[in-house]
């Protein structure tokens, strides 16, 4: 249920008086998009690099805003407005006093790969034990965050919120904002390193979430990973560890086809690979703490359902296209390379792969990497797409390895080259676009 809020609570959270009146009654929900705004919102209008918000308030009003959040040097007058000098940090500031009243344990997951899964993966765990909130989509950056929690309702028992980040300082703003009871940090590598010199600086950033943890509550971390020994001392919290086959406080171990165990129950993995065991090693690890039972995590996984471009499946002609092209690092890259090309069955299997994004100065030699590490998997043909791909240099190796500049030519090569039966895998940047190719081959 959308939460509420009495018009002078949201004066008190941003330290301003309503001009023009106030509100009649409360305040239903807050939103910054007139597209998907409701009648009794409050509208924040905010300042972007392509657009302004302030143009949209005659919009927002005529769609039943109940009030609106503007900028100091807005002139609007015909309706209750809140003016302050900076409407993100408004609407942060919002966030900041509705967190205040929450008696709800409060999950914060950050990390380089994983995110989303995670997140989903531990709302479903804890929605078995109560009303759960969690992220929509990938709403976890500075606007995104503040916007979920607004939308967090009265009486949930659970939320789970996924903090992004591309800039160094961003992790310890929205950390500070969330004030999580519980943290998560997933698999770390080299996303976004165009704003970080090192890979330990990415490290360094993620860690902040562990960082702002309360005392009381617990960071789960992996004992796996080369930044443990680093983030660890660095958490005031109880420190939670999992590890698969290794030494920690949830251990996971394979023991069956897609079989995951841990404290000697059998978990049914939603996925293959060995990266969602570890990713919902983290889930299972994280209701076992909070007191469900191995049985009801067991259902919980089973209602995870991957979000759109997340090792999607669609046969299409007989062919099977695995879409995961929501986004690419050179970690995700390698454990979806690696789980596609250890599928079993008839049928070849083609790797359809774009270029990694946001790598910085590390982009030629990571998708020089990626090319030696697709030559030594058991795949039957590889197409490399778009300007930034042809950075991954591949051997052909007695396959075939076919460059193209776009979908419609990547789309139009597979059409002579697969057959029932065989299986296509699709991994990029968000930015290469490389869902077309399926999109197109359909149209084909």
């Amino acid at each position: 249920m959308t939460p509420s809020f009495r018009p002078g609570e949201l004066a008190q959270w941003v330290s301003r008086l309503w001009r023009n009146g106030m509100p009649e009654g409360f305040v239903t929900g807050v939103s910054h998009d007139t597209r998907t705004l409701r009648p009794g919102n409050l509208y924040v209008a905010v300042r972007g690099d392509r657009f302004d918000g302030h143009a949209f308030l005659g919009e927002a009003f005529a769609k039943g805003a109940s009030g609106a959040m503007v900028c100091e040097d807005c002139p609007w007058s015909a309706n209750p407005l809140l003016k302050v000098p900076d409407t993100v940090k408004g609407l942060q500031d919002l966030a900041r006093g509705y967190r205040k009243t929450w008696a709800a344990t409060v999950v914060g997951v950050t990390g380089s790969v994983g995110k989303t899964t995670v997140k989903e993966m531990c709302a479903d765990v804890l929605s078995l034990k109560g009303e759960t909130h969690r992220t929509a989509g990938n709403y976890n950056n500075h606007i995104g965050l503040p916007l979920t929690m607004l939308a967090m309702p009265t009486g949930a028992r659970f939320g789970v919120f996924e903090i992004g980040m591309n800039h160094p300082g961003e992790i310890a703003v929205l950390s500070e904002l969330l004030q999580p009871t519980a943290g998560i940090l997933t698999d770390i590598c080299n996303a976004h390193r165009e704003s970080f010199p090192s890979l330990d600086a990415i490290a360094a950033e993620k860690g902040r979430l562990a960082e702002k943890v309360a005392r009381t509550g617990f960071v789960l971390l992996d004992r796996d990973s080369p930044w443990y020994a680093s983030i660890r001392p660095r958490v005031a919290a109880r420190v939670v560890t999992v590890s698969l086959g290794g030494c920690a406080d949830h251990v996971g171990r394979r023991s069956g086809e897609n079989l995951l165990q841990v404290d000697g129950f059998d978990y049914l993995m939603p996925q293959p690979g060995e990266h969602v065991m570890r990713n919902a090693l983290r889930a299972i690890a994280l209701g076992l703490e909070l007191g469900l039972g191995p049985a009801r995590i067991a259902d919980g996984l089973a209602r995870f359902k991957a979000p759109p471009m997340r090792w999607q499946q669609e046969e299409c002609g007989g062919v099977l296209f695995i879409n995961d092209a929501y986004n690419a690092n050179p970690l995700s890259m390698q454990a979806n390379l690696r789980t596609f090309a250890a599928l079993r069955g008839p049928g070849a299997k083609w790797a359809v792969v774009g270029g990694m994004r946001e790598l910085g100065e590390t982009a030629e030699a990571e998708h020089a990497a990626l090319g030696r590490f697709i030559d030594a998997l058991p795949l039957d043909g590889v197409v490399i797409l778009g300007e930034l791909g042809r950075l991954i240099r591949c051997e052909a190796g007695g396959r075939p390895v076919f460059h193209c500049d776009g979908p419609d030519e990547a789309a139009a090569f597979l059409k002579g080259q697969l057959r029932e039966g065989d299986r296509v895998l699709l991994k990029a940047s968000r930015g290469e676009r490389l869902e077309r190719v399926l999109d197109i081959f359909k149209e084909t």
